[in-house]
């Protein structure tokens, strides 16, 4: 009986041990939007460097709610990978604040976007929420 909860404890004690710890460089304290209409077409493709140049008047919205930069984080931990060799026709950029003052920023575009010189599927949600 004695060894018994002396295996209990230990089981115990490693799944604890081994429980993710979340970083808080991962962590997100709020999340800014900045775009322009998402069909407004251009004769050319605007890179992300170049989005502030030919948009400086765009839309703006905040989110610094906990629930709110939790449901825009989980769009984005969602997103698909592709190595189709396409960059994004900018129509946004998203601003990802942490509490270390650092800011990632993804370059939105309809079909895809970029994130840490990545490629992803635009999440349709997303789109959604942006122009919501």
């Amino acid at each position: 009986m004695k060894n018994l909860s002396i295996t209990a404890i230990l089981i115990a004690s490693t799944l604890f041990a081994c429980k993710p710890k979340t970083n808080p460089v991962d962590e997100v304290k709020s999340v800014r939007f900045k775009f322009t209409e998402l069909g407004r077409e251009t004769q050319f493709r605007i890179t992300c460097d170049k989005f502030d140049y030919y948009f400086p008047e765009g839309k703006v919205k905040n989110f610094t709610q906990k629930a709110s930069v939790d449901s825009v984080m989980l769009l984005l931990t969602d997103m698909k990978r592709t190595d189709d060799g396409f960059q994004p026709d900018v129509r946004g950029k998203i601003y990802l604040t942490h509490p270390n003052n650092t800011v990632d920023t993804l370059c939105v575009g309809v079909k895809v976007l970029t994130y840490k010189s990545a490629t992803y599927e635009t999440p349709q949600a997303l789109l959604a929420l942006i122009q919501k």
